[in-house]
């Protein structure tokens, strides 16, 4: 925002607006502040906030009183309201360093106001034309008066002449004794506004903020003439200091003792006390209380001509009766509208309109809500605060109708430019950044740090939900990296690994909320709405109940969608005749429109004040997942932060963690391996010549090492399962290939893979199933294409003729599929794409073609299978997938690109994936495949790829086999035991026992 301008543009202005500026407040007949101050109260009321703050910085810096002691109290009016000004605007940083300034120019004064010539002050008496009257949306019901306060006060300033007379004698400043006239009230008000709108930016920081505990120390202390009822004043300003301390007991008692002075009359800073009472009963949850409050503070601001706070009590009363009666229309609200003040009062306006709109809305009055949308948009022309919290909570609630209007591309788009703004203007977005500053900077301890974080970063809650689901989905959809490592980190410092475990897996949670639409608010529905009764708490089946009262039409689209899919299932997965083909692609069809129908009404709740709990991934805390391992299953679990790599290591009875100081060395260490065992570049030859080395097994042994230094040869004997859960470059790294000691005591190594079965999971908590046992397949998707670009059409046919034996009711699927394949997907219990996935692995994570038949058409992407119905493929196998692994983790590599992959999958119901790290595209490729699958339904599944990757190794090499590998013959390599055949395949799995164990 700019706010400065060259004082020959901004001159005429003024004067216009300072010969104007009586009309607007309660202000403006004393020179401190200085007149021109209260001309920047015009444009800031039509919500010209960038006009409103050229006033005040120009006054600032040609107006303010200026002594030999600085800047005097006047200042603080300046600085506050420039304040204002930018907070109106979205800037939280610039609004916080105006408030900051003024309040520290008021702790170098803070007891301006016992210079104050009481004795010159008449007594008051009520005002001749009480302005509550002529409010039009209700009357007050605390029976008080509003006082005639003098518009000015007398203030001495200077020294005495005893002062004088001493300074000149002993050296020192002179400084003439005079009386000014000054506005103590607007001075006293901006102090205790400065106060309670810096706690609203800063948040739960307030508590642990030095200016506040200085302030509170300062009013404790009552700075103000004795017996005087200026005393008010100071009462007010230190019960919301309280408040921001967090001492909302002694606030409250405070504030009601500050509404009144004389025990009757409504004083300049009565209606910043009442909005701070309801700001307190709002955060207890005391609606009609702070209802209450709100209303008072409106009717008391009304009376002194103070339109903003009319403005901050309108958002209290509206968000109330959101919570509390979202059914029906604020009839205050609507005769606000009839205010006559209301058509000079455009901020006011806008945000009034504002309010009705998402009002109707919930009343399901589409008309009107879009009437008050407009009206709101005519408010903010050529004003700029269009461009401010304003303009940004328009794009809201015009996404939110657009979405209830049944337009979901307009409603995406303005929801995703609000989202973007909102970031900027997001108070908690700020708080966060805010609190990772201090913690980085020292200023705030690792205790502190820790809870500030928990309650910055912590998942919904159905009371944010209800209070501020915009705020929310913006939160959700900005997740601040650094902040969520040093939360972690504080786990760390204060020597609690269970604790950090449980952290890292919600930051892994939040990392992939974070790329999905809304947050993962849509998928939160999505699970609530859809999963079995089997898989809800108790709350799930209470919010999907209340969901499906509020939207019947989704159980119509739900029974439809169903009756869909239970026709699709009569039909062969690909028809060979033109009748099946054409019913298929018809009923295709009406499921695609279902599911539009059914995310359009999504889109709707999702922007609702409805709350919804994020069932997947799966949260447990440490014990529970503890609670769920057999006595022999081993969990090593990794998280990378900037500066090192923390190992969590545990079974059902022991726990150890270790911290690895060197993550660059072991992502070098990672690359080295795979460059020796051929991989350099995607899709590159390898060179069999290069295979016959066995640098590599020392290059992993060392590897192994390092990931667990205190590694004992014979240590995987007591186990009969490890489950790793990787983190950023080890999603990269084939755990199976690290050699160890076999423990048999000559120091004889072997690949991991001999000595326990390896699955991996995307978290912790999904280490450990949900589901008792893994349902019975019913069909397999085999898509037929070529897994690499120049096979022959004869060796793609002999490889599916090689894993279709192995799978229940294969079909092949070797053409362009009648219609998205992530609405055929959904009555697919077991895909297999035997395909070059080359779009994997690309720029966008959820923008590659899983099943690959109909790739680059609308409903291929991974993001499409993610949409309702909720349902995909059990068991899917991927042997062509590529990863950030087979370039030899060169450039920019996360892990994303699997980490999202998997967590993607399962959210569609998948319980196990077998993916490729990187491209061999070769016969062992096919030989996994077909032999986990082989072995599925017999045993777990990490049993199942260990034994069939014993079987592979024993394998004859077949060079016709292996299209990318050169110049092999019997000198060279004559099996498949090299890890780069089979190595690349990984096994992501939750646990789920086949259904025969029971």
């Amino acid at each position: 925002m700019k706010l400065a301008s060259t004082q020959l543009l901004l001159s005429p202005l003024l004067f216009l607006l300072a010969c104007a500026a009586p009309a607007m407040a309660q202000v403006g007949g004393g020179t401190i502040p200085a007149q021109a101050y209260f001309a920047g109260f015009l444009p800031f009321y039509e919500g010209d906030y960038e006009t409103a703050g050229e006033v005040f910085n120009t006054v600032a810096q040609n107006g303010a009183f200026r002594s030999v002691d600085g800047r005097w109290v006047d200042s603080i009016c300046y600085a506050t309201m420039l304040g204002e000004c930018h907070y109106q605007m979205g800037n939280n940083a610039l609004a916080l360093d105006n408030y900051n300034a003024a309040l520290l120019i008021f702790v170098e004064n803070s007891s301006w106001m016992m210079r104050i010539q009481t004795d010159s002050i008449s007594p008051i008496s009520p005002v001749s034309n009480d302005l509550r009257a002529q409010v039009t949306w209700g009357t007050s019901g605390r029976n008080t008066l509003i006082g005639a306060f003098p518009q000015t006060l007398p203030v001495f300033q200077g020294n005495t002449n005893a002062q004088n007379a001493q300074i000149a004698k002993t050296g020192g400043v002179l400084a003439a004794p005079q009386i000014m006239p000054i506005n103590a009230g607007e001075i006293a008000r901006c102090i205790a506004l400065a106060i309670y709108r810096r706690h609203e930016i800063l948040g739960p920081i307030s508590q642990h903020d030095d200016l506040n505990s200085k302030l509170v120390g300062i009013l404790q202390s009552h700075p103000a003439p004795p017996n005087h009822w200026t005393g008010a004043w100071v009462m007010v300003q230190h019960g919301i200091a309280l408040a921001a301390i967090g001492k909302n007991d002694e606030a409250v008692q405070t504030l009601q003792r500050s509404l009144t002075t004389g025990g009757q009359y409504d004083h300049a800073l009565t209606s910043l006390a009442l909005l701070q009472l309801g700001r307190i009963a709002l955060e207890q949850q005391n609606y009609q209380a702070a209802q209450g409050f709100f209303l008072e503070a409106s009717f008391s601001a009304a009376a002194f001509n103070q339109y903003q706070q009319i403005e901050d009590a309108l958002e209290g009363l509206a968000q109330v009766r959101l919570v509390t009666k979202p059914g029906q229309v604020p009839q205050g609200l609507l005769a606000m509208a009839n205010w006559g003040e209301l058509r000079d009062l455009d901020a006011l306006r806008a945000k009034l309109n504002l309010a009705l709109a998402e009002a109707n809305v919930y009343v399901g009055n589409l008309p009107l809500a879009n009437a008050a949308l407009e009206n709101a948009r005519r408010a903010m022309t050529r004003h700029s605060m269009a461009k401010g919290r304003v303009g940004i909570r328009f794009g809201y609630v015009a996404g939110l109708v657009a979405f209830s209007s049944g337009n979901a591309a307009v409603g995406s788009k303005s929801i995703a430019a609000a989202v973007v703004s909102n970031r900027r203007a997001s108070t908690r977005v700020f708080q966060t950044a805010k609190v990772n500053q201090l913690f980085l900077a020292g200023g705030l301890n690792e205790r502190s740090s820790q809870i500030l974080f928990d309650q910055l970063l912590r998942e919904p809650t159905d009371a944010d939900w209800i209070a501020q689901p915009f705020e929310t989905l913006t939160v959700l959809l900005t997740p601040n990296a650094s902040a969520m490592e040093n939360w972690f980190n504080t786990a760390i410092l204060r020597k609690q690994p269970e604790l950090a475990l449980e952290l890292a897996d919600r930051i892994r949670r939040m990392r992939f909320f974070g790329t999905l639409p809304m947050g993962g608010r849509l998928l939160a529905l999505r699970w609530i709405l859809e999963s079995p009764d089997t898989a809800l708490s108790t709350k799930a089946k209470l919010q999907r109940q209340d969901i499906m009262a509020k939207f019947p039409e989704l159980k119509n689209l739900q029974d439809e969608a169903k009756r869909i899919q239970g026709e699709l299932r009569q039909i062969s997965l690909q028809p060979g005749d033109k009748e099946s083909y054409a019913k298929q692609r018809g009923l295709v069809e009406k499921l695609e429109e279902v599911s539009n129908s059914y995310e359009l009404v999504l889109g709707a709740v999702a922007l609702r004040r409805i709350p919804s709990e994020f069932l997947f991934p799966p949260l447990k805390s440490t014990a529970e997942i503890r609670e769920k391992l057999e006595d022999d299953q081993l969990v090593l679990s990794f998280f990378s932060t900037s500066r090192a790599v923390h190992a969590f290591l545990f079974t059902k009875k022991d726990y150890v963690n270790w911290t690895l100081e060197n993550p660059r060395e072991i992502k070098g260490k990672i690359a080295d391996l795979f460059k020796q065992i051929g991989l350099v570049k995607r899709d590159a030859p390898v060179q069999a010549k290069g295979l016959s080395e066995n640098e590599w097994q020392q290059t992993s042994a060392e590897l192994l090492t390092k990931l667990i230094p205190t590694l004992k040869p014979g240590f995987w004997n007591n186990y009969r399962e490890l489950i790793v859960v990787p983190d950023d470059v080890l999603w990269y790294l084939p755990f199976e290939i690290l050699h160890c000691d076999d423990g048999l005591g000559a120091g004889h190594t072997v690949p991991l893979t001999e000595l326990i079965p390896i699955r991996y999971a995307a978290t912790a908590s999904l280490s450990v199933p949900e589901k008792a046992a893994r349902p019975r397949p019913q069909n397999t998707a085999i898509v037929v294409g070529r897994l690499y670009a120049s096979d022959d059409p004869a060796v793609t046919l002999e490889q599916y003729d090689k894993v279709k034996g192995a799978f229940v009711a294969p079909d092949k699927i070797d053409r362009p599929t009648a219609g998205p394949s992530s609405m055929l997907g959904k009555i697919w219990d077991q895909l297999v794409v035997i395909d070059d996935s080359e779009d994997a692995n690309r720029d966008n994570p959820w923008g590659w073609s899983l099943a690959q038949a109909d790739r680059n058409k609308p409903g291929s992407e991974l993001a499409a299978w993610l949409r309702a119905p909720l349902k995909g493929p059990e068991v899917i196998y991927l042997p062509g997938f590529h990863s950030g692994a087979e370039d030899a983790l060169k450039g920019s590599v996360s892990g994303n690109d699997i980490f999202l992959t998997a967590l993607g999958l399962m959210a569609t119901g998948s319980e196990t994936v077998v993916l490729s790290r990187w491209h061999s595209a070769g016969s062992a490729s096919i030989a996994v495949t077909e032999g986990v699958a082989r072995r599925l339904e017999e045993m777990p599944a990490s049993m199942a790829m260990q034994e069939t990757v014993a079987e592979v190794r024993k394998l004859p090499l077949d060079s016709k086999l292996e299209p990318r590998l050169k110049g092999a013959g019997p000198a060279t390599l004559q099996s498949l035991d090299h890890p780069y055949f089979w190595g690349d395949m990984m096994l992501i799995d939750t646990g789920i026992d086949p259904r025969t164990k029971n």
